[in-house]
């Protein structure tokens, strides 16, 4: 029997053995998948964590940029508020000027228009007399008045000479030397 021992032996042996090297290709096998399947993750997260980083720049780029934006529109809102109070003024200065002022602002601007004398000058009620008193052989209207400046009314035409149509006519040409001089804006 030693023999038949001995070859069981053997056979267990041998069995053993490729068992062994079975598992041990098994754990080899395993490793590399479980090494390969670990990579791949690792590449994944990365290929995640630079998106993610990628769209965290844009969203932190278009915040910015919107932020921005809302500046800008408040720093131009605020200036052309200061812009208006500039025309209002301007248009409150130019309506309480004195008798003088007013005199020569109306004298100067009759003076270069081409009148045939039948035209009919429209003031505010408080200048009427003083319009009257200044030899511009023009009629002074007694049913219509103005706010502010004059105007000059010939048959069916009318020139509007009033602070507030004056200023407003302008405005867009001065805006822009307004603010380079309040806001040290260059062209």
């Amino acid at each position: 029997m030693s023999n038949l021992d001995n070859l069981i032996q053997k056979i267990k042996l041998d069995a053993q053995s490729q068992a062994d090297a079975m598992r041990k290709e098994a754990d080899s096998k395993k490793e590399e998948i479980v090494n390969g399947q670990v990579k791949l993750a690792l590449e994944e997260k990365s290929r995640i964590i630079e998106k993610a980083e990628k769209e965290a720049e844009v969203i932190k780029n278009r915040i910015q940029s919107n932020a921005d934006l809302k500046v800008r529109d408040e720093i131009l809102k605020a200036k052309q508020e200061v812009i208006d109070k500039v025309f209002l003024l301007a248009k409150e200065k130019l309506i309480n000027l004195d008798d003088k002022e007013y005199s020569e602002f109306i004298k100067n601007q009759i003076s270069t228009l081409d009148l045939t004398g039948e035209e009919v000058v429209i003031v505010p009620e408080n200048r009427k007399d003083l319009v009257k008193n200044l030899g511009l052989n023009l009629k002074v209207s007694e049913e219509e008045t103005i706010d502010s400046g004059f105007a000059v009314v010939n048959k069916n035409v009318r020139l509007n000479f009033s602070f507030e149509t004056l200023i407003d006519f302008l405005r867009e040409d001065l805006e822009t030397k307004i603010a380079q001089v309040l806001f040290k804006e260059k062209e």
